[in-house]
């Protein structure tokens, strides 16, 4: 374990109260969204461990003040709440099955990574085989909203209520109750469907604009303060990474591409079309192609580029 010197709490969100106080919770996957997390608990007054496979991230922790552990095993001993945050599906099952699979029966795993509903509903299954609870509680909003977040749950409503404080008190503003496992995971992923067609048509409606001979940061600061139904945070989070060129990764395409896939695959287990959904899974795929999956998924503006017929 590297040496815990704590930064000075004046640097945290600390929240009023002690209602979290005395809790001990252990986060596995100290990312943009987990490491968030652990920081927002430990301001909360939780007892807060964590471990990140990458030592960069377990350091970062550790200077927050994060107890960080160089094994996961070592990080949940003892952990009252689990709060689990890693990439991708097969992530999730290989924690259940390694780590998560014999923990005390008092023990509530609590899941804000975003994954499919089989997924989701594997996971409960084995983490539930020794007693201990699993629930998914992916999140609306973006890492740097961690406080703010909305966390869409899934599993049983009494579970959920012994959490709530600890993560209302935290990282979440909200912690709404979608249904039974899976579902968490079901709104979640749509969600990102969406987000995913409203950040590839800005792209392409602002490489027209540019081509049309309209700059785009004239649409933007047009269109932005018009009152027009068609702006949202998503649209001028588009804007302002595409009038500033910037593009270094805030949530990454890979990711995106990654949860886009996983609706397109949840709607054709349901018999749902994918119109829409279909045509920005090719634009993700293109974009990633060109090697940009590590950045920002506004990204997807320069495959646009790449490929017009003119500079404009």
């Amino acid at each position: 374990m590297r040496s815990n010197a704590a930064c000075s709490l004046k640097q945290l969100h600390a929240i009023p109260g002690g209602a979290t106080m005395g809790q001990s919770v252990a986060v596995i996957g100290l990312g943009n969204m987990g490491g968030r997390s652990a920081v927002r608990l430990l301001g909360a007054g939780a007892s807060v461990s964590g471990y990140d496979p990458l030592p960069a991230a377990r350091d970062k922790a550790a200077d927050a003040g994060v107890r960080a552990f160089d094994s996961a095993a070592a990080a949940i001993e003892g952990a009252d709440v689990v709060l689990l945050s890693v990439p991708m599906p097969a992530d999730v099952l290989a924690t259940a099955h390694d780590l998560l699979a014999e923990l005390p029966a008092s023990t509530i795993v609590v899941d804000i990574s975003t994954i499919d509903p089989a997924t989701a509903r594997e996971a409960a299954e084995i983490v539930g085989a020794s007693g201990a609870t699993y629930l998914e509680t992916p999140v609306l909003g973006r890492p740097e909203a961690c406080g703010e977040w909305t966390l869409v749950a899934g599993g049983p409503a009494d579970k959920i209520g012994q959490v709530r404080e600890l993560l209302e008190a935290s990282i979440a503003k909200a912690m709404v109750h979608a249904g039974e496992i899976g579902s968490g995971s079901t709104v979640k992923l749509l969600n990102n469907l969406m987000f995913g067609a409203i950040n590839a048509v800005t792209a392409e409606v602002l490489n027209v604009a540019r081509q049309a001979g309209v700059p785009p940061e004239r649409f933007i600061s047009i269109v932005k303060d018009s009152g027009a139904a068609t702006v949202s945070p998503l649209f001028r989070h588009v804007g302002s990474r595409v009038s500033d060129e910037d593009f270094s990764p805030n949530f990454g395409l890979s990711l995106l591409q990654k949860d886009n896939r996983l609706a397109l695959q949840l709607a054709r287990s349901v018999g749902g079309p994918t119109f829409v959904g279909n045509s920005v899974d090719q634009v993700n795929t293109l974009a990633a192609d060109q090697q940009w999956g590590g950045d920002d998924t506004t990204v997807v503006y320069k495959l646009y580029q790449l490929l017009s017929a003119t500079d404009g």
